[in-house]
């Protein structure tokens, strides 16, 4: 549990001690040539440059002793036995399944090339809990691409997967099927292929097509200038030469004005018709002044910039602009002078694509976050955009699974208050079958969570205040289809349950 070491030791590093910091830097440095710098190096980032240095030396001058054994050795006596032809193999056949066993004694020497049933990548121990390793994937991840965005490295193989939609269970057999029904049966086939337009009056199924789920063309990542070796020549050519020195300035008010006059350069290229691409803007954006831009009002401007890309019509905001953005504003929902910023953004956003789009952007970020007061916040937000924009087409399974995980099961008082208000939205959005859900929560918690439901049970959901781009074109199709309109610019038939309680065919 490289993590958790990492942790503990990180806290010896600041102590006030000149000999418990010297072993804790001893002890890090052991660690990182044990396990290799690649997995230790996510957790360590956040330490200054001369203990990193003092880490480093130590993982030079650090001997690690215990090897793996080898494994030939037990596959010599099994040749020798079949060479004498004396006695039968049968009893040898089975050193194969024991040598898996064999790394296992040195597990943390082999963690990293993942030879011992853990992960590869994270270097995770495959024995751990699943919600432990889900929060330390999560915390790693986050901490990857952090160090991408500050490096200004792409970050396209670090995103978690967009939610995928509940697969509809195979319906059970009819037992004995007269005569008369078969006509309905034979309607649903055609509802559920994509091309074919809905018939008046028929009401399409979760995960039958492309409206289902939100809108799949907006759901999938597209970067457009990942991987791209020229994107520095791109950069140069789209954004002014005294802008991009102004964002190395040392100077806040340089930045700040240099900030200024990219949003005016990006409006006149868009009022002209040659509009710089926006995802460009946002990974110029994430090197200089970069993400952790220490003057707040340069970094208001930057969160607003993105507001206004995103809000543009003429500009191509694309997915992938918004997929590098999304991690650094969730992170400032919990800065108080930030926190605005971030959320217009994430809204304008919201708005351009979908709601469930952005939800599925932020849920591995707010998963990673380790400060009560950070995750609180994330989840009031949550709560407040769900009231915002209503709940048609999101989907609503992995999000209250990451609320009952990260904030129900939280011990910090306050995070467990917002978690239990945003399932008292949840309940008057989809109704008394959410108590469903609640059923794996201790006897404490279930009350807190009956006593909101039992409070906010009357009150209905307000009429959505946002519009979202990306379903209101499908709302219209179906609407023309069906003969009826949706005044509040969701999936027309589309019901949350569906994505919850999944249903079947009887």
């Amino acid at each position: 549990d490289v993590k958790r070491y990492v942790d503990q030791l990180k806290s010896g590093l600041d102590d006030g001690d000149a000999g418990v910091r010297e072993s804790a830097a001893e002890c890090l440095g052991t660690l990182s040539k044990l396990v290799t710098a690649k997995v230790i190096e996510p957790f360590i980032e956040s330490v200054d440059k001369i203990k990193l240095e003092k880490i480093h030396e130590y993982a030079e001058k650090a001997t690690v002793k215990a090897k793996a054994p080898v494994a030939a050795k037990p596959k010599a006596p099994a040749a020798g036995a079949g060479a004498r032809g004396s006695r039968p193999p049968p009893p040898r056949s089975k050193p194969a399944a024991k040598a898996p066993a064999a790394p296992s004694a040195a597990a943390p020497v082999s963690a990293s090339n993942g030879d011992d049933g853990a992960d590869g990548e994270s270097g995770l121990s495959a024995n751990l809990p699943p919600h432990i390793r889900k929060k330390l994937e999560a915390s790693a991840r986050a901490a990857a691409i952090k160090k991408a965005q500050r490096e200004g490295k792409p970050i396209d193989d670090l995103l978690p997967p967009p939610p995928q939609p509940a697969a509809k269970p195979t319906p059970a057999a009819r037992p004995s099927a007269p005569s008369g029904p078969p006509k309905r049966p034979a309607a649903a086939p055609a509802a559920r292929k994509p091309a074919a337009a809905p018939k008046p009056g028929a009401k399409a199924k979760p995960g039958a097509g492309t409206s289902a789920s939100g809108g799949n063309k907006n759901e999938a990542i597209k970067m457009r200038f990942a991987n791209d070796e020229s994107l520095d020549d791109k950069i140069a050519s789209a954004i002014p030469e005294a802008i991009l020195s102004g964002f190395s300035s040392t100077k806040w008010k340089e930045r700040m004005e240099a900030m200024d006059q990219l949003k005016e350069h990006l409006s006149n290229q868009a009022a002209g018709g040659t509009g710089v691409h926006p995802e460009l803007v946002v990974r110029q954006l994430s090197r200089k002044p970069g993400w952790k831009e220490s003057n707040f009002q340069v970094s208001q401007r930057a969160f607003q910039l993105i507001e206004w890309m995103a809000n543009e019509e003429d500009l191509e905001f694309n997915t992938g602009a918004a997929a590098l953005c999304a991690p650094t504003l969730v992170d400032k929902l919990g800065d108080i002078k930030l926190k605005g910023p971030a959320s217009n953004a994430l809204v304008a956003i919201a708005q351009r694509f979908t709601l469930r789009f952005v939800v599925g952007l932020v849920i591995e970020p707010i998963r990673g976050q380790k400060s009560p007061k950070v995750l609180a916040d994330c989840l009031a937000w949550l709560d407040t955009q769900m009231l915002e924009f209503g709940t048609k087409g999101l989907s609503l399974r992995p999000v209250v699974e990451m609320v009952k995980e990260v904030g129900l099961q939280s011990s910090n008082a306050q995070t467990r208050t917002k978690a239990v208000a945003f399932m008292g939205t949840l309940r008057r959005a989809i109704g008394p079958a959410v108590m469903d859900l609640m059923g794996d929560l201790n006897p404490q918690l279930l009350q807190l969570v009956e006593a909101e439901f039992e409070r906010v049970g009357s009150q209905p959901m307000p009429e959505p205040i946002h519009t979202q781009r990306g379903l209101s074109g499908e709302n219209g199709a179906a609407a023309a289809g069906s003969g009826s309109a949706s005044g509040s610019g969701a999936l027309a038939g589309e019901d949350p349950m569906d994505d919850l309680f999944p249903r079947q065919d009887l």
